[in-house]
């Protein structure tokens, strides 16, 4: 059946079990179907003697009613197992060639609060008109994703929302209700939360604190339909007091604390049936954090044994088993990412004294050069033993970035002549075509300028200026690389052509950063939950890079403070304040990977569960999660 005609904006399609296979907007001129191509719209995942039913209504008011009934048919009351319901919503959040995602694929930014629960489907390439979705009646817990693996980094999967659902009595129903509704940007969706029958629109400040600061958020209310409900906020079981303040058509409560102390801090906000959270982790100060890392790194990361390709190597951690970790294939090696853990030692030493720590990097460094770095050529190989089965030229911007660390830790000229070496190395390799992951333009260039190597800066910048111009003509189009199309492609260029405004002042890279940036910031989600606030959507990372091999969603995985690191940029060029708050919360977001003890995890695997796999656990390995706490040290504001 079709749905559709004069005064509609729906355009839908159902198949005979009322599921949608399509759902258009009629005035968008891509026709982008809100349906992911073969999935099932509504398709319910009910345990036996358990039946649903969907009733659905189309209104020419620009929005769809989507009502599940679910009753229980046995002869014995029912009591529901969490995510033992769940209701397919295949958004379209998958991978292709770019300019399709741009037109056609959207990043879905979910929450599951209870009675606070939506769905921001964003396209992609940011042009209205979006799909939200809002729940109107019932709560949900959480969320599931079945994928097909052999996808691998491409594909999302299929969304199934889960309910929390009580217990029912033989013959006993129950319902969830949401609405869909368009709406044209960030703001816009917010705006329209904010007014619809029986939600709150929740505004953090910072997903995560640092101990001591003080902890502050929003809880927003629509006048006319909360001015007779005073809502309930508590911690640990204690009541918040609460801060009410009218303007216009909106409550706004704030809530304040002093001086907060580390942990996970779990804000339960109620109002009668009405009930959801607000999630926010306080970690220790920053300072502290580091330490501790950085020692974990030196007393438990560090290989030893004489006469082996690996001593003095930094590896993988299973913190679960309390082992080191090596394979040669991949993303548990001897070099690759975990160069991050080296490049984090020497950034910490240029503020810290530490004998330990320095002796572990001069091991390191030594390791390097024997096993995964040429100093004649500039080749960087990707494992122990020179290998370079694969030549991966992600491998070569983050070994530049240890030595130019080491360079600004000893005032070596070896160290900077390395740095400028591998860059070189890298361009020689067609790097210009390459979307690589942490270039160091600015200050590869200024460095070799102050160290008396004003030649080598002409030359790398003419390089950078070569990669900038590709930048340009690539603009929206992104090549794919490793992962059809991502945040950690799109995250470098803005960074890069930022970076080339700088050095140049040429106004044509500015721009174009501006263009990118827009299309950059979609990836992130404002979900009142540290995992997901100001996080980029990613859902591969913990199959990479951790134990279980669990393709799902990673809320989150360190490279999302690429963004931030672009946030930030942008901030310092501009001056616009808005992105520096961005960036500080971007950059915090992944700190949840380091603990308080030193200790780390590669990516946190969100979902409640993925292909029927229980997840909603910190992946056991500490790996490639360094990265996070460099760009932090780099660009926080609570670090300078």
């Amino acid at each position: 059946m079709i749905y559709g005609g004069l005064g509609m904006e729906f355009i839908v399609k159902e198949n005979e079990n009322h599921q949608l296979e399509s759902i258009v907007n009629k005035n968008d001129k891509y026709k982008m179907n809100w349906v992911a191509t073969g999935k099932k719209w509504g398709e319910m995942f009910l345990p036996d003697g358990i039946t649903g039913r969907i009733e659905r209504t189309v209104s020419t008011k620009g929005k769809i009613t989507e009502k599940y009934i679910f009753v229980n048919n046995r002869d014995r009351e029912y009591f529901h197992k969490k995510g033992e319901i769940g209701i397919a919503v295949p958004f379209p959040d998958n991978y292709t060639a770019a300019e399709i995602c741009m037109r056609e694929r959207c990043h879905a930014h979910i929450r599951c609060g209870e009675s606070q629960s939506y769905i921001a489907g964003i396209r992609m390439g940011g042009e209205k008109p979006n799909l939200g979705l809002v729940l109107k009646e019932g709560k949900i817990e959480g969320y599931s994703i079945i994928r097909n693996e052999k996808e691998l980094s491409n594909d999302r999967g299929t969304i199934i929302l889960n309910p929390k659902i009580n217990n029912l009595k033989p013959e006993e129903r129950t319902v969830i209700q949401w609405d869909l509704f368009w709406y044209d940007d960030q703001r816009d969706f917010e705006e329209k939360l904010l007014h619809q029958e029986g939600q709150l629109l929740i505004q953090l400040e910072h997903g995560i604190y640092f101990e001591g600061e003080n902890l502050s958020f929003h809880i927003k209310a629509d006048k006319d339909i909360w001015h007779e409900k005073e809502i309930e906020v508590t911690l640990v079981g204690e009541k918040i007091s609460t801060k009410k303040t009218e303007n216009g058509n909106c409550i706004d409560y704030k809530i304040k604390m002093d001086s907060v102390s580390q942990g996970e801090k779990e804000f339960f906000i109620k109002r009668g049936e009405y009930s959801t959270s607000a999630v926010i982790l306080v970690l220790p100060r920053v300072e502290k954090l580091a330490e501790k890392r950085c020692r974990f790194i030196v007393e438990k990361q560090q290989y030893f044994c004489s006469g082996s390709l690996l001593d003095g190597a930094f590896l993988t951690y299973d913190n679960e088993d309390k082992r080191l970790v090596y394979e040669k294939e991949y993303d548990h090696n001897g070099g690759r990412e975990r160069v991050g853990m080296g490049a984090l030692l020497a950034l910490w030493l240029q503020k810290n004294k530490d004998m330990k720590v320095e002796k572990a990097l001069q091991k390191y460094t030594e390791y390097i050069y024997r096993e995964l770095y040429d100093e004649n050529t500039g080749i960087v190989y990707n494992d122990a033993g020179r290998d370079n089965t694969w030549n991966r030229l992600y491998n070569y911007p983050w070994l530049a970035i240890f030595f130019m660390e080491r360079y600004r830790l000893y005032n070596e000229v070896a160290d900077l002549k390395n740095m400028y070496k591998i860059v070189k190395s890298y361009y020689a390799q067609d790097g210009a075509s390459f979307y690589a992951i942490g270039i160091p333009m600015l200050e590869s260039v200024n460095l070799l300028k102050s160290g008396g190597m004003e030649r080598e800066a002409e030359e790398l910048l003419r390089y950078y200026e070569t990669h900038g111009k590709m930048l340009i003509k690539n603009g929206l189009c992104y090549p794919p690389h490793e992962v059809k199309y991502e945040q950690s492609i799109v995250a470098p260029a803005v960074n890069y052509l930022f970076q080339l405004y700088e050095l140049t002042g040429k106004i044509l890279y500015l721009e174009e950063g501006k263009k990118q940036l827009a299309v950059l910031v979609l990836f992130n989600g404002h979900q009142p939950d540290f995992n997901m606030y100001e996080n980029a959507v990613r859902h591969w990372d913990g199959y990479w890079f951790g134990k279980y091999k669990n393709l799902g969603d990673t809320f989150p995985h360190y490279w999302s403070s690429l963004s931030g690191v672009a946030f930030r940029e942008y901030e310092k060029i501009t001056g616009e304040r808005s992105y520096g708050v961005k960036a500080e919360n971007s950059l915090r977001g992944v700190l949840s990977m380091i603990n308080s003890d030193g200790s780390a995890s590669c990516a946190y695997v969100y979902p409640f569960m993925v292909n029927n796999v229980r997840c909603q656990y910190a992946d056991p390995w500490a790996n490639d999660q360094d990265w996070a706490l460099y760009y932090y040290l780099k660009e926080g504001k609570n670090y300078d």
